[in-house]
């Protein structure tokens, strides 16, 4: 009677202990760095393909269209209508489109216990855009006013 072969095991992955895909593994040399290169080339095709879909849609967005009613208006403005509209429906999502993409989102504040209350008053003046207080007038700041930062 013939022997029979014993079957090749399939190499295991060391994550999660399953035993790989058939095919053919590719460990490093000229075969390794031409897959990297025709990876890298499918990625800058993609990079380009989502950069000529936001120029599209920019364009799409001056585009004139003649709204339900007959008027003439730019899609932009017929999209800005109709988030109005649906947030007027009671709508929060919509809502709250409209109000980030006015600037008037609420800030998030986040507290971290090792800086002192004075020091997030400070950050909080820069991004608000509230003036410093000013150093008092009777004596300029470098003499014998302690500097207001330092508390000291």
């Amino acid at each position: 009677m013939a022997e029979k072969k014993p079957k090749k095991q399939r190499p295991v992955s060391p994550v999660n202990g399953q035993p790989l895909p058939e095919g053919k593994i590719i460990q490093a040399g000229e075969e390794a760095r031409e897959l990297g290169r025709k990876g890298g080339l499918k990625s800058a095709e993609v990079r380009a393909a989502r950069k000529t879909l936001r120029e599209e849609l920019l364009a799409l967005l001056g585009q004139d269209i003649t709204a339900k009613d007959g008027r003439q208006m730019k899609t932009q403005t017929a999209i800005s209508a109709s988030m109005i509209k649906q947030a007027l429906a009671g709508s929060t999502k919509a809502y709250e489109i409209i109000r980030d993409t006015i600037g008037e989102k609420p800030i998030d504040k986040i507290m971290v216990s090792e800086v002192d209350q004075k020091t997030i008053d400070e950050v909080e003046q820069m991004i608000m855009g509230e003036p410093e207080p000013e150093a008092p007038e009777d004596k300029p700041a470098g003499e014998g006013n302690a500097d207001q930062r330092t508390g000291g």
